[in-house]
């Protein structure tokens, strides 16, 4: 039986997080592991059936919202990817019974909310985890390091989902600055780079040298 594990990542929003989490799976890829990649399915920014990372990259992903609804198809694979794990309800106990299973399961999340409160039940996986990393962003005003998110809107429900429209990344000192009517620097036209593993995703592509098929979307 394979030794299973909990591999967690965190980090305010834009710090890297589901780009880290994407380098592991690509790494278990090549290594002839088969890995699925689960994202939250209200989180239609980019594609209902994809994840993207901020610095474009699309991987193939089973949406859901609750993670109990892919036991089956999570038994079918080695290690498991959850890209926005702070909004699953049952990521710890999810987490837990794969990981028992044998399975590695890497979390990508974020720890706190906007008003820096644990975000949901993610920090109870901390003492149940073998691997805990947190990122750090880039302070948008300060250039420093960020370690929390910052919310530039008016709504207080915790669950907003957006990117930088929404939020910004901050540091100790600048997240008690008004920042809510600041300019936000328009983004350029995003190229995204479409990566999916060969043999281990549920969609198919066509293979490539590496066992790889980069794909350029323009938007």
């Amino acid at each position: 039986m394979s030794h299973g594990s909990i591999q967690i990542i965190f980090g305010p929003m834009f710090s890297g997080k589901s780009t880290e989490l994407l380098r592991r799976i690509r790494r278990y890829t090549v290594a002839k592991r088969k890995c699925l990649v689960l994202k939250y399915e209200h989180d239609t920014r980019y594609s209902k059936d994809k994840m993207s990372t901020h610095d474009q990259i699309v991987w193939t992903a089973v949406p859901c919202t609750v993670l109990e609804t892919a036991k089956e198809l999570s038994l079918e694979y080695d290690v498991i990817g959850i890209d926005e794990g702070q909004f699953f309800p049952d990521v710890v106990s999810f987490s837990e019974h794969m990981a028992d299973l044998g399975k590695v399961v890497i979390v990508a999340a974020l720890d706190g909310t906007f008003q820096r409160k644990p975000f949901g039940s993610i920090l109870e996986l901390v003492p149940l985890a073998e691997h805990v990393t947190k990122l750090t962003a880039v302070c948008v005003i300060c250039q420093g390091d960020a370690s929390f998110s910052k919310r530039l809107v008016d709504e207080t429900q915790v669950e907003l989902i957006g990117g930088e429209d929404k939020y910004i990344a901050v540091c100790r000192q600048c997240y008690h600055l008004d920042v809510k009517n600041r300019v936000q620097p328009q983004s350029p036209p995003a190229t995204f780079l479409l990566v999916s593993p060969s043999k281990n995703s549920p969609t198919l592509p066509k293979e490539g040298k590496d066992g790889m098929t980069p794909t350029k979307l323009q938007f």
